[in-house]
């Protein structure tokens, strides 16, 4: 039977798990959405397998037959997963069920930080090879138009918030991705909050935005 609800798919940054996006989740479920916050093997596989991975696992055609529209909401990395995914399946998902994205953090041009410390023994230990594809030079290449409303919500942190990330952003950033890298082509809105790269997905600001977005295709400038 088909859920009444529309559906929110959340994704979180590398290396993390769904248990980052609990309070954005439920947050999201007293705003009346059903939700489906998935831990996925973020450090094991790169962008294209972990897409394949979302498809075989939970985001099945059965899936997609269950809800009127799904939305994903997603953190750094989740909202490249999400672009890869809906741009390799495109012919498997129902254009009239795609919902809104709103991607918070997310690194759509690449991260400076990811460029200065991708040939480093400990940082392609933690992040594996998803964390090399987030580089500068690799993300630039990426540059499918999204057929979809996107909304992006950028970090602005003071230097103080993540000292030792800051020195390789020229200039506004959340620690770990520069407000001008957060951009992508095509996209439908973007914000600049206050705010570092993790804080945010705990910020009730920025959950009121997001909910906005998904119902009326643009954030809430004015708040």
């Amino acid at each position: 039977m088909s859920s009444r609800k529309e559906i929110v798919v959340l994704l979180h940054g590398i290396a993390l798990s769904k248990h980052t996006l609990w309070p954005f989740e439920l947050y999201l479920r007293t705003q009346g959405y059903s939700t489906l916050n998935i831990t996925y093997p973020s450090r094991n596989m790169n962008l294209d397998d972990l897409a394949g991975w979302l498809h075989s696992h939970f985001l099945t055609a059965s899936f997609w037959d269950d809800h009127p529209k799904v939305h994903f909401v997603t953190h750094s990395m989740g909202g490249l997963l999400t672009r890869r995914y809906l741009s390799f399946f495109k012919n498997d998902i129902p254009t009239d069920k795609i919902g809104r994205v709103v991607m918070i953090g997310t690194p759509n041009k690449g991260s400076e930080v990811a460029d200065a410390l991708k040939d480093f023994s400990p940082y392609k230990f933690v992040f594996g090879p998803a964390g090399e594809e987030l580089t500068t030079s690799i993300q630039e290449q990426n540059t499918d138009p999204p057929y979809y409303d996107v909304g992006v919500i950028a970090g602005d942190a003071k230097w103080w918030s993540d000292p030792f990330s800051a020195i390789f952003f020229p200039g506004p950033n959340d620690g770990k991705v520069s407000i001008e890298r957060s951009k992508l082509e095509g996209m439908r809105d973007h914000m600049i909050v206050k705010s570092s790269h993790t804080a945010m997905i705990y910020r009730p600001f920025v959950w009121k935005q997001t909910v906005h977005f998904l119902k009326h295709g643009e954030f809430k400038h004015d708040a």
